[in-house]
């Protein structure tokens, strides 16, 4: 099954908040904060997930599959999606926060990151303190830059 990604688009809002409401993900769509959608071939919505940047780093967050319209296989390709298009956004360094283990991550070149460590502009993002202060979050980063 083909997947595009691309950025959200003010048409797109209505239908991306019907997929975060049938997840339960209390999620604002607000303006520092860029969203992208992944379709499938019949250009129906499948995900999305935010990309909150400052400078050169980035966090990915609010990740939402529609299990529904989509293969299993589509979380490993939706990632791969979305920091293609952080670096494409001049993203160097990909940070992500999961609950447990997440075991998709490492198997990206995600490395788990040490949350004394995370730059001070992801720190201060409001969805970073947030999750933060409400979970035992893993912090996962992911180095953009090509070798």
């Amino acid at each position: 099954m083909s997947l595009t990604v691309r950025k959200m688009e003010q048409t797109d809002l209505l239908a991306i908040q019907h997929l975060f409401a049938r997840v339960g993900a209390q999620t604002q769509i607000e303006d520092n904060c860029s969203f992208v959608v992944v379709e499938n071939a019949a250009g129906s919505i499948v995900g999305t997930v935010g990309l909150e940047k400052s400078g050169d780093v980035g966090l990915l967050r609010t990740m939402v599959i529609d299990s529904e319209k989509t293969h299993s296989m589509a979380a490993i390709e939706f990632i791969q999606l979305a920091l293609a298009f952080a670096h494409t956004e001049g993203v160097k360094r990909v940070f992500a926060l999961s609950s447990g283990k997440a075991e998709l991550f490492e198997p990206l070149g995600f490395e788990q990151f040490s949350v004394t460590s995370i730059p001070h502009e992801i720190q201060q993002m409001d969805h970073f303190q947030a999750i933060m202060k409400e979970d035992q979050a893993t912090v996962w980063s992911y180095d953009c830059s090509p070798s």
